[in-house]
Parts: structure tokens; C-alpha cells; sequence
């Protein structure tokens, strides 16, 4: 904070929008907010571990179409000591869903907005 205000740093998306030049360039962010609302992503990973390969368990929801893609590294499966990890990723994915409906509420109400300020504009 260099000029003495207080600035929130935006997401992705706001600073985008902020930099857009036009209507239209307001218009492909807000197709790319809705591309990337339609799936939730939930990934628990374990870094540290100096091995090459990503140890994740990720789990995609797919909001259109209510489906659910869950991806495991083996040694998730094979080593009890992940059990802990194991649960706490279940869990991570039970309050995605319940977050689901506000997200999708959301999206409606940005929806309505964009309707009536395109329509306010036409007049």
C-alpha cells in the first residue's frame, strides 16, 4: 500500500474485469467465470515428499451434469498412515458440497444483473 490506501487484492476475475476495454471483453470473462463455476475442483495434496510424482487426491464435480470424478494416488490406497488424510479430503468434498447451492445462487443473481444491464442498455 504505497499511496496509502487500503486495496483489497482482487481474484483472478476481478482484476480482469477491471482491465477489460469494452462490453465484449466484459462478456468472454463472464463466459469464463461461468465455464469455471459449472466444475468444482477439491484436491488435497501432499508436497514435501521429494518424490516426482503428484501426490493428490482430487475429486471434480461436475455441476451440470451432477457428476462426481474422484482420482487417488496409490499410495493413498496402500499406506494406512494416510487414513487421516484420507478422511480430511471427504470432508473437504462435504463442505464443497453444501457450498454448491451458494455458488449456484450466485451465479443467478449475477445472471439477473447482466440481463438487466443489457436490457437497461438497449432502451
Amino acid at each position: 500500500m504505497t499511496n496509502g490506501e487500503d486495496n483489497i487484492s482482487g481474484g483472478k476475475y476481478q482484476t480482469k474485469i477491471g482491465n477489460a476495454k469494452n462490453d465484449t471483453a466484459v462478456w468472454e470473462i463472464v463466459k469464463e467465470v461461468i465455464q469455471d463455476f459449472v466444475c468444482l475442483k477439491i484436491s488435497t495434496k501432499v508436497t514435501g515428499t521429494g518424490s516426482a510424482d503428484d501426490e493428490e487426491i482430487c475429486t471434480l464435480i461436475d455441476l451440470l451434469q451432477a457428476d462426481r470424478t474422484n482420482e487417488i494416488h496409490r499410495n493413498f490406497l496402500k499406506d494406512p498412515a494416510f487414513a487421516p488424510l484420507r478422511d480430511f479430503h471427504a470432508e473437504q468434498v462435504k463442505l464443497a458440497e453444501q457450498d454448491i447451492q451458494k455458488k449456484l445462487d450466485f451465479l443467478e443473481n449475477m445472471a439477473r444483473v447482466l440481463i438487466n444491464a443489457i436490457n437497461g442498455a438497449k432502451k
